[in-house]
């Protein structure tokens, strides 16, 4: 058994990989006081893995954590994944490969171990990331927008605005809390439909979308195409590289 972390922004998952399947174990909040006490609660139980692997966004002092909590538990290997040249029949778009953040290039592993065709791929996070891979597995770029909660976040501070953002059941409000939802929810919505046009008209296809991330389903009743929910795509590229390893 490999052991799979992925540490975002907002929350850091984990799963156990076997062969053949991974298993989906827990989340917590990435909370670098606590971010120790909340991997002895819920993994210390575990049986001791081959090997550690980890995909980590939220900063060198996490990472550290992690790695000495799981060094101190179980004296194994702790292998921090990044984003490389080619991997696993995908190919990075990036002419410096190691600027694509790690979890945008196990995304694009995930979603070509799901589904070996083109793809638009949707994460909602703290960021809403956008990239696009062919059906040749080459990834064609992608676009990068503030998550839901960062736009909150944002316009909260204007007190101009009065009021904070509070559920909306249309388009039009006529208060201000729901006017804010509306317009941060539909200009989520926005750059993702409008990336979906832009891919169709490059590949001469319209892609699969995939959608994953904390907010995906707050998003998905609003995405007129078909939508495939991947809740754990980071994960899921995780296990291809566990997979690989001898």
């Amino acid at each position: 058994m490999k052991l799979l972390i992925d540490i975002g922004n907002s929350r850091v998952k984990w799963a156990r990989s076997e062969p053949g399947r991974y298993t989906f174990g827990g989340a917590f909040a990435t909370d670098a006081s606590s971010l120790a006490e909340a991997c002895e609660s819920q993994m210390a139980a575990l049986p001791r893995p081959e090997a550690v692997l980890v995909s980590n966004v939220a900063g060198t002092r996490a990472g550290r954590l992690l790695a000495d909590w799981a060094s101190a538990r179980w004296d194994v290997p702790v292998r921090f994944l990044r984003s490389e040249a080619s991997a696993l029949g995908v190919v990075n778009a990036y002419p410096n490969p190691a600027q694509l953040g790690v979890d945008r290039w196990l995304g694009l592993i995930g979603a070509w171990r799901t589904r070996r065709d083109a793809c638009c791929i949707v994460s909602a996070g703290t960021a809403l990331t956008i990239d696009l891979l062919d059906a040749e597995g080459r990834h064609r770029g992608g676009v990068i927008g503030p998550g839901l909660a960062m736009m909150r976040a944002a316009l909260a501070s204007l007190e101009a605005l009065g009021g904070a953002a509070e559920s909306c059941d249309g388009f039009f409000c006529n208060r201000t809390g729901p006017a804010l939802s509306s317009g941060i929810l539909h200009s989520a919505v926005g750059l993702i439909r409008e990336s979906q046009a832009r891919a169709a008209r490059l590949l001469a296809t319209e892609p699969e979308l995939l959608l994953t991330g904390g907010d995906a389903e707050t998003l998905r009743p609003y995405l007129e195409t078909p939508v495939r929910l991947v809740p754990h795509l980071v994960l899921e590229g995780l296990h291809a590289v566990a997979e690989r390893m001898p």
